[in-house]
């Protein structure tokens, strides 16, 4: 199984029929279109697809490969994911803008689960945390990618921001496939 396989499947295996959910991050859409392929779920898709000129400098400081892609490659990877999920239509919504902006647009306590892939910083981390974890139905889930990745190019604050939020909330951590993180809220 390859690796967007592997996190669609933690986030297969936690949505309930007719789920609504989000994923932060979409990149090319890989994970998307491998949740609405095998499941009857309705997903929230946000991703600002910004050129390096336009990410925040706390993000390229985590040395993300992503934080520097150029607006050519960005524009590539937009297109695959639209390309991806257009048969998808009607349960695939597109947010292309910031994290916290598209939460903003998003009732509270309304979602069965949101998947964090995005900012890797540990503020970004946090701040997806905090923007999307009121959106979480009572006993849905919160989870993300790279949590004790091995690979320091890819753990950067999210070990950090996800041990602090749990210690916070006092919500038990699980791990899964593919250094994924959930917490049932």
């Amino acid at each position: 199984m390859r690796p967007f396989e592997q996190r669609a499947q933690t986030i297969i295996r936690r949505l309930p029929p007719h789920a609504l959910a989000a994923e932060i991050g979409v990149l090319r859409g890989q994970v998307s279109e491998c949740v609405l392929q095998n499941t009857d779920a309705s997903l929230i898709m946000v991703d600002s697809w910004l050129p390096s000129d336009q990410q925040p400098e706390r993000y390229k400081a985590t040395k993300d490969q992503h934080a520097f892609d150029p607006a050519e490659i960005v524009s590539k990877h937009k297109r695959e994911a639209l390309a991806r999920v257009h048969r998808f239509r009607g349960r695939a919504q597109i947010k292309e803008m910031s994290s916290v902006e598209a939460a903003s647009q998003v009732e509270d306590c309304t979602l069965d689960l949101v998947f964090i892939d995005a900012d890797h910083s540990y503020e970004g981390v946090r701040e997806d945390i905090a923007a999307w974890f009121p959106k979480v139905k009572a006993s849905g889930w919160i989870g993300g990618h790279d949590y004790q990745n091995p690979d320091a190019r890819f753990c950067f604050g999210v070990d950090r921001a996800v041990d602090g939020w749990i210690e916070e909330t006092g919500c038990t951590l699980e791990t899964d496939l593919n250094f994924t993180w959930w917490a049932r809220v």
